[in-house]
């Protein structure tokens, strides 16, 4: 549960930016003296003042219950890597194609265990963090639910592939191939439910004609899990279009850095996500 340490008396109202108040919303929900700003985001989803990195995650959270859906999904694929690497060794044949077919199968599979980890003390390895850091620079769609489940699906092609159309052993790859499909098919559902939803809090946000800083205090950084999630409410009138775990979700997709150790959505985040074109992938 959420720990506040102490809440300070709030100020009056006059702090805020008086000349861009949201009208229809109550000033002191998104008041960053009176809901944690800065510090008690970050708390709520244990990203406190860690240092080395500890608690930091890119991409999907990887402390959610997701985490270990992907991480049997990695495992899987794994699998069947090497179980087709094995077959190949043991009854060697001269045929490149199919060798580095395997080789690559190997490769995406030990990539994806390394972006699944949901063991905390491994996450923050700092070789790990590095390797993060390199697949939300260049794989950028590898953090998205999206993309995520499209890869799996992909991924069941190839395990399907190399292990039910060749005959190494049917029932294992049917098996591991209808993990990685059922798993890629609800990943899909998930990130397509979340994507649509938020872009209709941006497309009735940007009718209002209110901006991002009619939602920011001057002073404060950005809003907190909680503040976004009270201000999506009260536009939409529907307190409850986001879970707290969907907020994490969307704070990740908003994200410009692989990591946000103070869990905010920050202001020029908004600003950017408020600008008009396609929809926000989560």
């Amino acid at each position: 549960s959420f720990q506040r340490s102490g809440r300070p008396t709030p100020r009056t109202t006059c702090d805020l930016r008086c000349d861009c108040a949201p009208r229809d919303l109550d000033p002191m929900a998104l008041r960053g003296d009176y809901q944690g700003g800065s510090q008690g985001g970050a708390d709520r989803f244990g990203f406190g003042a860690a240092g080395g990195g500890e608690g930091l995650n890119a991409g999907i959270d990887k402390y959610m219950k997701w985490s270990w859906a992907f991480f049997v999904g990695a495992i899987v694929t794994c699998v069947a890597g090497i179980t087709t690497f094995i077959y190949y060794l043991q009854n060697f044949t001269f045929a490149p194609a199919t060798c580095f077919f395997e080789f690559f199968l190997l490769v995406f599979g030990f990539s994806l265990i390394l972006l699944d980890l949901p063991m905390p003390g491994l996450q923050t390895h700092p070789h790990v963090l590095g390797f993060r850091t390199k697949v939300y620079k260049f794989a950028l769609f590898m953090t998205r639910f999206l993309g995520r489940g499209i890869w799996y699906l992909f991924m069941a092609t190839l395990v399907f592939g190399a292990m039910c159309d060749t005959g190494i052993n049917f029932i294992l790859g049917s098996v591991l191939t209808l993990y990685l499909l059922v798993l890629g098919l609800v990943a899909v559902g998930k990130g397509m439910v979340l994507t649509m939803k938020l872009n209709k809090v941006r497309d009735i946000l940007m009718s209002s004609g209110k901006t991002a800083e009619n939602f920011v205090a001057r002073g404060q950084a950005g809003l907190s899990s909680e503040q976004f999630k009270h201000m999506v409410g009260q536009m939409t009138n529907d307190q409850n279009m986001f879970g707290d775990d969907d907020v994490s979700y969307i704070i990740n997709a908003l994200s410009f850095a692989p990591y946000h150790a103070d869990g905010l959505v920050k202001l020029e985040e908004l600003q950017y996500w408020l600008q008009p074109g396609p929809p926000l992938m989560v």
